[in-house]
């Protein structure tokens, strides 16, 4: 790196070697036969140490207890390093993605949030609906994403319910997520690492594609985006979110609506870059570089 500062790089699709040694004079980790020391800066971006041989283990009936107890061991791993607050970013927020959660914090910090309903029963559903139509659904925690050998399965992402729908449902089914369907002037994405913001306004409302959600997207015709600045008590709200969710960093999801209203909608722990970078000139990638670099 730039100025001589010294890099470790960990994949996490590589299998390391990882040591987590704990006594009562001191504990210390070491990964490919390297201590971390005390005063290491860590940024953890959407992985986590693997220790399993995969090829190996794959195909025996021990590999789902084995990564249930990889997993134990990767979060202690965690806890450990923000422990001595040098760790920025979570595997475990990451995992432990929950909306509802999320949606009773913000709410707590006082941003605005949609009215929302996760229900099993049909009957509440469509009192929901005819209480707050136009109603949208989405995902609870993940995309779906399963596969078995003839077939994959995804989701369409967030999805305007209708009554139709509603008229083909049993009386109960698997959890539902919905929320109201808010009318907006623009979607704002926000990334924040630490107490740094870097905010980018998204014109979607104009492409029936992307007009209930810009990650609905349009490869042929990209939605126009441009930097974005929140209003300083906005900005205070959004930190003390973070705060009290125990995040320092993940990009929120916001609503600018008609009545200039700004609503919360959802936080991603882990948080996109690449492109809020890219498209708005922030390089945020440099930010992080001298942040960890230079932070005492």
């Amino acid at each position: 790196m730039k100025n001589n500062t010294d890099v470790r790089r960990i994949n996490s699709n590589l299998c390391a070697r990882l040591s987590f040694e704990i006594s009562d004079e001191d504990d210390s980790v070491c990964i490919n036969k390297q201590k971390i020391s005390a005063n290491e800066k860590i940024w953890n971006r959407r992985g986590k140490i693997n220790t399993l041989p995969k090829e190996e283990l794959l195909k025996t009936p021990f590999y789902n207890y084995l990564k249930r107890e990889e997993d134990s061991l990767v979060k202690s791993v965690e806890f450990h390093f923000k422990s001595r607050n040098s760790y920025t970013g979570s595997y475990i927020k990451e995992v432990e993605n929950y909306k509802i959660a999320h949606l009773v914090s913000a709410k707590k910090v006082g941003l605005k949030i949609p009215r929302t309903i996760v229900t099993n029963y049909k009957e509440e559903l469509v009192n929901f609906y005819q209480k707050n139509k136009p109603i949208i659904s989405k995902d609870l925690r993940y995309s779906v994403n399963i596969s078995d050998e003839n077939t994959k399965y995804t989701s369409i992402g967030t999805f305007e319910v209708t009554e139709t729908m509603l008229d083909h449902l049993d009386t109960y089914f698997a959890p539902c997520y919905v929320q109201e369907l808010i009318a907006k002037k623009v979607e704002i994405r926000v990334f924040i690492f630490k107490k740094k913001m870097f905010s980018m306004a998204i014109f979607s409302q104009n492409d029936t594609q992307t007009k209930i959600d810009y990650r609905n997207y349009n490869i042929e015709k990209p939605n126009r985006v441009s930097p974005f600045k929140f209003p300083e008590n906005v900005e205070k709200q959004l930190l003390k979110f973070m705060n009290i969710s125990n995040l320092d960093t993940g990009s929120i999801d916001l609503i600018l609506t008609k009545k200039n209203e700004f609503v919360f909608l959802e936080v991603n722990p882990q948080g996109q870059i690449d492109w809020l970078s890219k498209y708005c000139n922030y390089y945020i990638e440099k930010y992080i570089a001298e942040e960890l670099a230079y932070e005492k």
